[in-house]
């Protein structure tokens, strides 16, 4: 008997051994792609691209410490300020993998949101995390980069709950924008839960997936007035299936690691900084979401006094088409546009970038040239 108990003591010696070690070289791989600065773009030859900016920059904006990650072939380029979804989840990671040309024609401004990403801080009071402050925040973020860029306004673009941060505020100062770009834009994000979660159970049913439909029918709904509780509770189960049958972040993407690979491997972020990427985004998401959830563009905006360019995945379950496209309709602008991604869901940006950064071009490039004339 001692005999066995002292081989089974080895064996089990010896898998925790293996356990630590495997550990330590992940941690250590992840500690070296993980420095925490920004990538030079690089010419053909491999040098420092004359004209460029690849810069991490820290920020003051609404008393809060942010960040900025600013990138773009040519500094002199127009510049995007681009809004991140969540809320709470930082995208330049995401950006980085699979649309970096946009830099190529742009000076592309990837800011970090208070309480999100690189500006993720304990010290941030949860009374400051609202659209209110949000909104500020983005004007004040607005000013300096058309200041700093020697431009008379900027473009703005936001994708998923950046685009209703976005739209709010090009609504409210429309004098610092040549134009909005909303990507899976947010309008009424209560009925595009509603539509979502119908979404997933017909498609449930369809694939006769008895697991799915058991679960999703034992779900409850959430009402107008829910808790972020509730709602987190809500959305974490229904999310996963909604990723499954094609409906989430990427058509073709039907689970979290690849989104997880990004973030493990920018090499803008340190690793302290990844490991509190989701703390941060759930920190976010609970302070901000019951405004999401009350807010109902179609009843509070029904013009713009600057052009307004929707960008919607026809499989996009987490920000619904349907909705989008309602919103659109009764919307008034100097110029307006609704441009239908066929193979997307809700990342256009990502899933058909050449359509989305051809689009992007072009009308700035027109809206550029008219406002010289």
């Amino acid at each position: 008997m001692n005999k066995y108990f002292k081989k089974g003591s080895k064996i089990l010696l010896y898998i925790v051994l293996v356990l630590v070690l495997i550990t330590l070289v992940i941690t250590a791989v992840l500690w070296i792609k993980s420095p925490g600065k920004a990538d030079p773009i690089l010419d053909s030859n491999g040098q420092v691209l004359s004209g460029s900016i690849s810069s991490i920059e820290q920020i003051m904006l609404g008393g809060v410490e942010q960040y900025l990650i600013v990138r773009g072939a040519d500094s002199t380029k127009p510049v995007i300020l681009f809004l991140h979804g969540g809320p709470g989840s930082p995208e330049y990671s995401f950006m980085k993998a699979t649309n970096p040309n946009l830099e190529n024609d742009f000076v592309m401004v990837y800011w970090e949101q208070r309480g999100a990403g690189k500006s993720f801080s304990k010290q941030i009071l949860s009374e400051s995390m609202n659209l209110s402050q949000f909104i500020s925040d983005t004007k004040e973020l607005s000013l300096i980069l058309a200041k700093r860029f020697n431009q008379k306004k900027i473009f703005l673009m936001g994708h998923s709950w950046g685009s209703l941060l976005g739209i709010l505020t090009a609504y409210q100062y429309p004098e610092l924008y040549y134009a909005y770009f909303g990507i899976g834009q947010v309008c009424d994000q209560y009925r595009g839960e509603r539509v979502s979660f119908e979404w997933v159970k017909e498609q449930a049913k369809i694939r006769n997936d008895e697991k799915a439909i058991k679960k999703l029918s034992s779900m409850t709904f959430p009402d107008s007035l829910a808790t972020s509780d509730k709602w987190i509770n809500f959305i974490m189960y229904e999310r996963n299936y909604v990723s499954r049958f094609g409906g989430g972040v990427t058509h073709k993407m039907t689970s979290m690691w690849p989104v997880i690979k990004m973030i493990l491997d920018a090499k803008e972020y340190t690793l302290s900084e990844k490991l509190n990427y989701m703390p941060a985004s759930m920190f976010s998401l609970e302070h901000l979401w019951p405004e999401v959830m009350n807010k109902n563009l179609t009843k509070e905006i029904d013009s713009m006094q600057i052009p307004v360019y929707i960008f919607q995945g026809k499989f996009d379950y987490q920000t619904p088409y349907i909705v989008a496209k309602d919103f659109f309709d009764q919307l008034k602008a100097p110029e307006k546009e609704f441009f239908t991604f066929e193979n997307s869901a809700h990342s256009p940006i990502m899933e058909e970038k050449e359509k989305f950064n051809s689009i992007i071009i072009g009308k700035s490039k027109n809206i550029l040239e008219f406002k010289a004339e």
